[in-house]
């Protein structure tokens, strides 16, 4: 087992720093053999079966082409829950737990409404399957211009017992949900990356991620977000809640933006890494 390990160091040690080459042998390792971290540590000196070998051997050939674990694995956690992941659709990322935490903080402190919620972009489904899960009566819709990524978020919502709505919509239409009902939460976290910072990138995120979901013209960075929140102005709720994740580049430009398109209480949120990363503003 302990040569496995090396292994795994020596063929990604140009992909990744060695302490993250650890967590990805042990979460590689414990989904194959449905041991835990220390199970594994303990029998790091043990033989390795065939069959353990056999698989890492598979999975390796994967991840030294630059292969997102998640991808290889088929699966990432995001707020306690298993999330089958693919190249259809981005990866969850821990820090956008954040957006849940709002999203439910605005619930206890509006407890006797029933509330509405709309995710824009959602992807693998996992911030409308978190809310819906935190908040049971709470009527979730998400959407996603991408019908590969829905058929992903709606397989995520069934596994994970959460009953959410899904549309396929494309939010930069001026049709976009034409005739919905008010809202009360509008979340999302859109394509926030310029193409110029692609150098600044990750093999395993540039190569793998839809782009779709990525990538916003140069010459335009807050594109989603400008057209978002002329919807949400439109369609929340008086008190309703309009919360984005964004660029660090631009979390301050997208600030700016939602005060002057009549939004108060505009807020700058920081994300688990400290980073000024989310934005939320209320509707008058």
């Amino acid at each position: 087992m302990k040569q496995i390990k090396n292994n795994f160091i020596t063929a990604l040690s140009n992909l990744y720093e060695t302490s993250e080459i650890n967590e990805i042998f042990y979460e590689c390792v414990s989904h194959i053999s449905e041991k835990s971290r220390s199970q594994i540590i303990l029998s790091l000196s043990d033989k390795a079966s065939d069959e353990i070998i056999r698989q890492c051997d598979m999975l390796l050939s994967r991840l030294k082409k630059g292969e997102p674990m998640q991808y290889v694995l088929g699966f990432e956690w995001f707020d306690g829950m298993r999330f089958a992941v693919d190249s259809r659709v981005l990866i969850p990322r821990p820090e956008t737990v954040a957006l849940v935490d709002e999203i439910d903080k605005l619930k206890m402190q509006n407890a006797k409404c029933e509330m509405r919620v709309l995710d824009i972009g959602t992807g693998s489904g996992a911030i409308a399957v978190a809310v819906k899960k935190r908040i049971p009566n709470a009527e979730v819709t998400a959407v996603d211009v991408s019908k590969d990524a829905l058929e992903v978020a709606s397989t995520n919502a069934k596994n994970n017992g959460a009953d959410v709505n899904f549309i396929c919509d494309d939010a930069l239409s001026n049709s976009f949900l034409s005739g919905c009902a008010p809202f009360n939460v509008i979340v999302s976290n859109p394509p926030y990356i310029c193409p110029d910072e692609k150098t600044e990138m990750r093999t395993n995120v540039l190569d793998f991620e839809p782009h779709l979901a990525l990538f916003v013209p140069q010459d335009d960075p807050l594109l989603f977000y400008n057209k978002i929140a002329k919807f949400a102005i439109n369609n929340l709720e008086s008190d309703g809640a309009l919360l984005f994740e964004t660029n660090v580049a631009y979390v301050h430009d997208v600030e700016k933006m939602m005060s002057e398109t009549g939004f108060c209480d505009v807020a700058v949120i920081k994300d688990c890494f400290d980073r000024e990363r989310f934005v939320i503003g209320k509707k008058i």
